[in-house]
């Protein structure tokens, strides 16, 4: 019995010297086999990556390029949308001027009828210009906005409530969706 334990536990330890011995042997031919990498193998790895980064690259640019195309684009619209807005601005007070010498009432029927004239070219200008985008901002009666408007006075009049545009005193103007002048207001007090 004695000899039979022996015999097993020699087994045993023969076993486990010859497991460690495969072990190490594979660990061995494991590192061999990744020390002797194939150096094309690294070649193409090195060439892959930097395909990925230009792509990565290539990518970049091509949306910024995008980018810079959409900007220029909407640039270049509002460029054209907005192009009358200088000389609509320098016109303005010529077209103030004109209405107030409207307001003049001739005495005699030769200056009434040069008046309804002058009103009726007037009314040419104001189209030609609606047309092309401009508008008139409309005030009195509205609640104040100072987007649109520029409160110069206020009043206290019981007829209107608070903080409404009792009286125009400069008509304001918009090109399409920009107000290129404010309307010069009187606004109530609260």
């Amino acid at each position: 019995m004695k000899k039979e334990a022996e015999e097993t536990v020699e087994e045993s330890t023969k076993e486990e010297a010859e497991k460690v011995k495969e072990e190490t042997t594979e660990e061995a031919t494991e590192k061999t086999a990744e020390e002797t990498v194939d150096p094309k193998d690294e070649k193409i790895k090195d060439l892959e990556s930097q395909i990925n980064k230009w792509k990565t690259d290539y990518y970049k640019v091509f949306a910024d390029m995008e980018n810079l195309k959409k900007r220029l684009k909407n640039e270049h619209a509002n460029q054209l949308k907005y192009a009358m807005q200088s000389f609509i601005e320098e016109l303005l007070p010529v077209i103030d001027n004109y209405e107030r010498s409207l307001t003049v009432e001739p005495e005699s029927e030769e200056g009434k009828n040069i008046l309804k004239g002058n009103k009726m070219i007037l009314n040419q200008l104001m189209n030609i210009l609606g047309k092309n985008g401009v508008t008139v901002i409309e005030a009195q009666g509205k609640e104040f906005d100072p987007n649109m408007h520029q409160a110069v006075m206020q009043d206290d009049n019981p007829d209107f409530g608070p903080n409404i545009v009792t009286e125009e005193l400069q008509k304001g103007y918009m090109l399409k969706d920009r107000v290129i002048r404010a309307t010069l207001v009187k606004v109530n007090k609260d």
